[in-house]
């Protein structure tokens, strides 16, 4: 049969058909499975992967005496029949997940990068994010994951970001106000305030037009800030900031006094408008100051992690001397945050 095999030693030995080159019909002759390959000439699929030898040697370049191939805790024929993966390669979507991992521990879709469709990777929600990589919203807040991180730099895992009983798919969708910050306007009222208990305008800080803020109506004047005839209007600042000084004494807290009562770099008026606090000098608790967020780094002095790479924006600066405000900073296709994790 010219397999390569003597017929004696088919008869006495391997016991192949010395009139069949290919007693197995797997698509390897007997002699190159004895003499090459080591596998067995009367075995169709020496493994007992699923796969024919032949197919393993010539069509999917897998071991055809290794059910394991890629040592990914998947046959190879699962692989290939079962969930269109490569049998030689442990992370066939290339999301930093293990086939294996993907189908055994996480649900995920191994031949699939971002399973949920959020923008996400797999590997990336689990390892940098801490997000469901199976549920595109894992707080359930009317935002995608993927947009939370790269959109409106809010939390996936926290449905309410800013705290301010208002969720963040609420915030961004319906009312427009932002939901890193819970007062968006600036007034003293937090913004789910606003909208559920005064009927305010979160976004407009004198709501109605009589020259006194909300806040100071509802929390020092007492008067409805729903009625313009009734505001008391007393605009002395003493210390130029922005911020009147009933303002200051009655509803922020700060020094009437004192432009920049933390010290920070930004006066009191600035940190009112733009969403920190007057009161605290890092707002985000990220390790750098409002000011050098907002003057040196560019950075969001609300955020702590501005460019949503899963590294805070001091540790960027002080640490990694990565940059705050590009999550890839290498431009390598990997985000900071998984480079360093």
């Amino acid at each position: 049969d010219d397999d390569g095999l003597d017929d004696g030693s088919e008869v006495g030995t391997t016991g192949t058909d010395p009139n069949d080159a290919d007693t197995d019909d797997d698509g390897l002759d007997d002699g190159s499975e004895v003499g090459t390959h080591g596998t067995s000439p009367t075995d169709a699929d020496t493994d007992d992967d699923g796969l024919d030898d032949g197919e393993e040697i010539n069509e999917y370049g897998s071991d055809p005496l290794d059910t394991d191939t890629d040592d990914d805790s998947l046959s190879d024929g699962d692989e290939v029949d079962s969930y269109g993966t490569s049998p030689t390669d442990t992370d066939s979507d290339d999301d930093s997940l293990s086939d294996g991992d993907e189908v055994n521990t996480y649900g995920t879709d191994p031949a699939d990068a971002d399973t949920d469709d959020d923008t996400l990777a797999d590997g990336d929600e689990l390892n940098v994010y801490e997000t469901d990589p199976t549920d595109d919203d894992s707080d359930d807040d009317g935002l995608d994951d993927g947009l939370e991180i790269v959109g409106t730099s809010t939390d996936p895992n926290d449905a309410d970001t800013d705290d301010d009983s208002l969720t963040d798919g609420e915030e961004v969708n319906d009312h427009d106000t932002d939901p890193n910050v819970d007062d968006s306007d600036g007034d003293g009222l937090g913004d789910g305030e606003e909208v559920n208990t005064h009927e305010t305008d979160p976004n407009d800080t004198d709501s109605d037009d009589g020259g006194v803020e909300d806040g100071v109506e509802v929390l020092v004047d007492g008067t409805d800030p729903l009625d313009g005839d009734d505001d008391i209007t007393d605009t002395k600042d003493s210390d130029a900031d922005g911020l009147t000084d009933k303002s200051e004494t009655g509803v922020y807290g700060t020094d009437p006094d004192d432009a920049d009562t933390d010290d920070d770099g930004l006066s009191d008026g600035d940190e009112v408008a733009g969403g920190t606090d007057p009161l605290s000098a890092d707002t985000d608790g990220d390790g750098l100051s409002d000011g050098d967020e907002v003057n040196t780094h560019g950075t969001d002095p609300t955020l702590e992690d501005t460019d949503g790479d899963g590294l805070s924006d001091g540790d960027e600066v002080s640490d990694y001397g990565t940059d705050p405000t590009n999550n890839d900073t290498d431009g390598d296709g990997l985000s900071d945050g998984s480079e360093v994790g």
